[in-house]
């Protein structure tokens, strides 16, 4: 369908051959040619420059980072010995960095990835000695503070990260990248749910974790600068047949803020909103059933459980995505629905076990309550496994519209904004004591239930061939395969 809107918006497009002529279906096309000195290069500097290596390092980036803070959530509640406090400020987290990401591509166009990335890896150990402090010493006002801060140091590299998963990788390679990136991120998660487990194994009862588990966290999250300081400059990166990395010129602060304003104005734009608030809004709302209705180690083990199973899962999920004997379009229609059908069904399912559950704060344990335990976890680990199909989905969605840094820093960014917007709410309504939880639980229900239009006419929209230029800033003509009525 997106074929045949593309062709009739051509026949009425007086760019036709020009758009004939810019059309790329070679990634070596988009760039200034090729680089014979890394060609040339030895091994060791091919490796390094390559987008392989990049894609590793913002990996570990997120293993120590992302990971360590998701690991630390997936205990439910932060691993604290109630839940409302935890949500609370990873609340004020992501309503942070949704105000930055708003403003990300500007920023990152700016700073660049490398130092943007920087400025987040400097305040990462911040996650885990705030709740290692709020633990042990009681001291709330600390895991709040620094969550806020590194609410709003975090989103840059949550910014910089997706500029270079949607422009560093070539076409046909994207989901392959976006799996690697994203086990790795999830194998940060196996640590931290190994040491859940093997600090909190013997705890049969509902709770706090044991507050040392923190300090393992704090170790790790310290190593963020090293991996930051070994990413190349987005200019020095290639491409394995040595193809540089499509770059605008740079444009005045002014200037980019007139091209967000340009794009937040685009249809696509806004048919992302609620797929990016959507893709992980269940954060809160999962984390809230694990903590109010299974055992402490019940939930360590889940940290560790979820990662385990995720890694193999993305992998094979980014082939799919890069099977070129299928359009684009039809790889964006079986990607969603491979994530849409199952999550749908699991929130059915959840929806009985709360009306099994009615007002009462269960300690579910595997050991304990094995059969009960199962029937509960087995759709919570659904929903958290399938999560991380929507966010590759997305992000793979995005990367077919442009290839170029400055259009996809601002892509980005907004993207990044929507969806720390819906983490922001979810853990919002899951931070008070006297709410029911049931409700935010329908409110996520719902809306998947809208964002599901939404992702359709997305998808229609999906073309054969990518922007290689930055459109916002007003260099760019019509490309074929992109509907013209979205470009104006």
């Amino acid at each position: 369908m997106a074929n045949s809107a593309v062709n009739d918006d051509s026949k009425a497009s007086p760019s036709l051959e020009l758009a004939n002529i810019t059309s790329h279906t070679d990634d070596r096309d988009q760039t200034d040619g090729l680089d014979d000195a890394y060609l040339h290069a030895s091994t060791s500097t091919k490796v390094y420059r390559g987008v392989l290596f990049q894609m590793i390092l913002f990996g570990a980036l997120s293993f120590v980072g992302p990971a360590m803070s998701d690991a630390i959530s997936n205990l439910g509640g932060g691993g604290l010995s109630t839940p409302y406090l935890g949500n609370l400020a990873n609340s004020l987290d992501y309503a942070a960095s949704c105000l930055i990401a708003l403003f990300g591509g500007p920023l990152i166009n700016k700073f660049g990835i490398k130092w943007s990335c920087m400025i987040a890896a400097v305040t990462m150990p911040l996650t885990g000695s705030s709740y290692y402090v709020s633990a042990k010493y009681s001291v709330d006002w600390y895991l709040l503070f620094s969550k806020l801060l590194g609410g709003f140091t975090s989103a840059f590299l949550y910014v910089a990260e997706t500029t270079a998963m949607l422009s560093y990788p070539k076409q046909d390679d994207r989901g392959f990248y976006l799996g690697i990136w994203s086990a790795m991120r999830s194998s940060g998660s196996v640590m931290g749910g190994a040491i859940n487990f093997s600090t909190n194994y013997s705890k049969s009862s509902e709770g706090g974790i044991a507050w040392s588990t923190y300090l393992i966290f704090v170790g790790f999250e310290c190593t963020g600068v090293i991996w930051t300081f070994l990413l190349s400059p987005t200019q020095r990166v290639r491409r394995r047949d040595g193809s540089k990395i499509a770059m605008s010129s740079s444009i005045s602060w002014k200037q980019e803020f007139a091209a967000l304003f340009k794009h937040l104005q685009r249809r696509k734009t806004w048919l992302l909103f609620l797929p990016a608030f959507y893709s992980f809004f269940y954060g809160g709302t999962m984390g809230t059933y694990l903590s109010l209705h299974f055992s402490v180690r019940a939930r360590a083990l889940s940290s560790l459980i979820i990662p385990s199973v995720t890694i193999p899962i993305v992998i094979a999920y980014g082939k799919l995505l890069d099977l070129s004997r299928w359009s684009q379009p039809k790889r964006a229609w079986v990607a969603f629905a491979l994530w849409a059908i199952p999550q749908a069904a699991c929130f059915i399912w959840i929806g009985i076990e709360y009306s099994r559950f009615g007002a009462a704060t269960l300690g579910l344990d595997y050991e304990q309550d094995s059969g009960r335990w199962a029937v509960a976890y087995v759709p919570y680990l659904i929903i958290f496994v399938t999560g991380y199909w929507t966010q590759l989905c997305l992000y793979w969605i995005l990367g077919t519209f442009s290839t170029d840094i400055g259009s996809s820093s601002r892509t980005g960014g907004l993207f990044r904004a929507f969806e720390t917007a819906g983490q922001a709410v979810s853990y919002a309504i899951n931070s008070t004591s006297k709410a029911d939880p049931i409700i935010p639980f329908y409110v996520n229900f719902a809306i998947l239930i809208i964002t599901v239009p939404c992702m359709v006419l997305l998808i229609r929209m999906v073309p054969e061939t990518p922007y290689s230029t930055d459109i916002d800033a007003g260099n760019a003509v019509v490309i074929k395969g992109i509907p013209a009525k979205d470009q104006k």
